[in-house]
């Protein structure tokens, strides 16, 4: 057997180890605590992995008909955290848990994103389209809505220094995968995707035990209020994918359910890093939690995609 078919294997279950990453950095806080330093490295890893498996001429086609992306990107960056903001104020939402939503809903795609397209079955070249363009635009966004927004939150967001910061973590996955590509050729990549997958699923979990850190700590000092976080958490990413899905739905199944993965599942981890620390630690608790029912999105996607294509 090949040394390298474990990863093959896990390619192949991808689903499933998702949520159990998630779950061994809440067991394993010592593991977390040792992973945190390679949260940034894994957040290029994962999109250099999507962009290895993505069919680059699907990708292409999106960018040559870019209304469809502008429109899904104008959601996510501003419509979304403006209902959020509204709701959150109608419902008389403390001041930490509203933050806590509104940057949810103000967050780009995780970088991860096509990776879970590729991993339910869907092509990935929306998902890329869209990351790479919220990603590049969220400097310009986030600062406009902190100001509108949350004035009294004592956030801070240079934004010249984030803007350099978010087209690194955007170009830097395109230059190494365009290097991959040239090395290791097409047809080495296509008779190895399920190798890949596995790569991308170890480098998922990775991402995930290390944001872990501190969480179970606090879940073991304080249960309630890490449970209303968990409750929020999947509550807010629940709606987050219906509302991805019914923007997209008159485009077809597979448009629709690629859409409800990018809305669905925001960058939080990027988030905690642009705000360094000022959002407060209710913040940094929720970005940790919050991966808990995005690592399940693939999961419980999946069999609901295979219905609704066989409709």
């Amino acid at each position: 057997m090949s040394p390298l078919a474990p990863l093959a294997w896990v390619g192949r279950h991808a689903r499933w180890a998702l949520p159990l990453g998630v779950f061994a950095g809440i067991v394993f806080p010592a593991l977390a605590a040792l992973m945190r330093p390679l949260i940034e490295a894994a957040v290029v890893g994962t999109f250099t992995g999507a962009l290895l498996r993505l069919d680059w001429s699907a990708l292409a086609r999106v960018a040559r008909a870019p209304a469809s992306s502008l429109w899904l990107a104008s959601w996510l960056l501003v419509g979304t955290p403006l209902v959020v903001w509204g709701a959150t104020s109608i419902a008389g939402m403390s001041a930490e848990l509203q933050r806590a939503l509104v940057l949810q809903a103000a967050a780009p795609p995780i970088g991860s994103a096509a990776v879970f397209a590729m991993f339910v079955g869907l092509s990935g070249a929306l998902s890329v389209a869209g990351t790479v363009l919220t990603t590049l635009a969220l400097p310009v966004t986030l600062t406009a809505l902190v100001a509108l927004l949350l004035p009294e939150a004592g956030l801070q967001v240079d934004l010249a220094a984030f803007f350099l910061r978010a087209s690194g973590f955007v170009a830097a996955p395109f230059m190494i995968a365009w290097g991959l590509r040239r090395a290791l050729g097409a047809g080495w990549l296509a008779r190895n995707d399920e190798l890949l997958a596995g790569v991308n699923v170890v480098v998922l979990v990775v991402f995930a035990i290390a944001v872990m850190d501190g969480v179970t700590a606090r879940m073991l000092r304080d249960p309630g209020w890490v449970a209303l976080l968990l409750a929020l958490a999947c509550g807010a990413t629940l709606v987050f994918h219906l509302a991805g899905y019914a923007l997209q739905r008159s485009r077809g199944v597979e448009q629709a359910y690629e859409a409800a993965l990018i809305f669905g599942n925001r960058n939080m981890g990027l988030m905690l890093a642009i705000t360094a620390g000022t959002a407060g630690e209710a913040f940094s608790l929720y970005v940790g939690i919050a991966q808990i029912p995005m690592y399940f999105a693939p999961l419980l996607l999946t069999p609901l995609l295979r219905r609704a294509r066989r409709r």
